[in-house]
């Protein structure tokens, strides 16, 4: 090891509480060793957590979006009219017709995301019933993943970090009591005796 690198290493040791300095506590000691472990744990669980949660939570829900788009089905509709978008709204209303499997003509209204004309030509889900519903999500399994799993990592967190922060009072207290008992025992000692 160079010399920057073992100074490095002191300092950082120094600065967690790791060094021989007899002026810590084991007090100290022991909430520089519980942060260092949380730690450790914290970094250790939440990718375990987020394997475990998080690829259930993918695979449960891309099953139900699976099982949504069988019960569902993609036809070609035809533009009849359009309306007008609402200011600053990513869909632009439409009016579309399409024919089913019999050969009948069917109408409906169809929120595209695209702009649309008159004649054009759009994609759409029909369900059962042959209404217009929206497509299936090719991201809501991942985006669901990933939002439970931040919010059991953060839970995780809140955890550990609430146990840090009742064990730092808890010894704050012992320091505490500690720092005015030594505190009388030097004023019986320094005090003056006249």
């Amino acid at each position: 090891m160079s010399t920057g690198s073992v100074n490095m290493y002191r300092r950082t040791c120094r600065r967690v509480g790791l060094d021989r300095n007899p002026l810590r506590r084991k007090e100290d000691r022991l909430q520089a060793g519980v942060a260092m472990f949380l730690a450790l744990v914290f970094v250790l669980v939440v990718p375990v957590l987020a394997m475990t949660v998080g690829g259930r939570v993918y695979r449960t829900e891309t099953a139900a979006v699976q099982a949504r788009t069988a019960q569902l089905h993609q036809v070609d509709a035809t533009v009849i009219e359009t309306g007008k978008a609402p200011l600053y709204a990513p869909i632009m209303p439409a009016r579309v017709s399409w024919k089913d499997a019999d050969g009948v003509t069917h109408t409906g209204d169809y929120q595209s995301t695209t702009v649309v004309e008159p004649g054009s030509t759009v994609s759409i889900w029909l369900n059962e019933g042959g209404t217009i519903v929206e497509p299936p999500s090719s991201t809501q399994a991942a985006s669901k993943a990933v939002l439970l799993t931040s919010g059991a990592a953060l839970g995780v967190f809140v955890v550990l970090a609430g146990g840090y922060f009742l064990l730092r009072r808890g010894l704050d207290r012992r320091r505490l009591h500690q720092w005015e008992s030594e505190w009388a025992a030097a004023d019986l000692s320094w005090g003056s005796h006249g």
